[in-house]
């Protein structure tokens, strides 16, 4: 396969990754599209970074680590499939894919110090309880307490169910971003191992706990 830098800049988005994942078979076309599709995204991806280090407490520089891992995740998973985004183009769908890595790619940083490493996926923590989660959404003292009053409600409603609703509530509250309703691969795997569920019931947890949550607000709310 010979691909011309005029037809990968002609390419959609969506293509290039696909010529990115035959990097194996055909490593030199698979670079040039790797080097077309930062390109097209890596001001957004770095901008985007900016501005969740910047509310999470870190600088530029740190941004800039986290966008150097994020193309990094594209080059080593080229996964993307937008028969599974409900994004309305392959453009904004593709962005909405990047965000995800930003942020898992900073939740690791948070709890490693550091996000170059060979699979970050299988680095992902579960997490137990509230505090860890507002430990990890918020480095601020200002952050964590107002969080920490945000989720006082919850966690008492959580103090109702099994710990298995409460791991699972908390680690979707955690992994799971606006507009994407999954969890990354290696943290459903981990909650299948530890706590002996199918996806399916996993899902199930976590509607009970969510349910259960509403439940307790429209009571203490009259």
């Amino acid at each position: 396969m010979e691909v011309s830098v005029e037809e990968l800049q002609k390419a959609t988005s969506d293509d290039l990754i696909e010529y990115i994942a035959w990097k194996d078979e055909y490593p030199e076309e698979a670079k040039r599209a790797f080097e077309e599709f930062m390109l097209r995204f890596e001001q957004d991806v770095l901008k985007n970074s900016e501005i969740i280090c910047c509310n999470w407490g870190y600088n530029e520089i740190i941004a800039l680590d986290i966008s150097k891992c994020v193309f990094n995740k594209v080059w080593k998973y080229p996964t993307y499939d937008h028969k599974k985004s409900k994004a309305s183009n392959v453009e904004k769908g593709i962005k909405l894919w990047l965000y995800r890595i930003i942020f898992t790619q900073l939740v690791n940083y948070k709890s490693k110090g550091t996000c170059y490493e060979p699979d970050k996926d299988t680095d992902l923590s579960l997490i137990y309880s509230v505090q860890e989660l507002i430990d990890i959404s918020s480095p601020s003292e200002d952050g964590r307490r107002m969080l920490r009053k945000r989720l006082e409600v919850v966690e008492k409603a959580l103090s109702q169910l099994t710990e298995k609703h409460r791991i699972i509530y908390l680690n979707y509250k955690l992994y799971v971003q606006e507009n994407n309703k999954n969890i990354p691969r290696a943290i459903s795997k981990k909650l299948q191992v530890e706590l002996e569920l199918t996806t399916g019931s996993i899902r199930k947890y976590k509607q009970e706990a969510n349910k259960a949550i509403e439940s307790y607000l429209n009571r203490i709310n009259g």
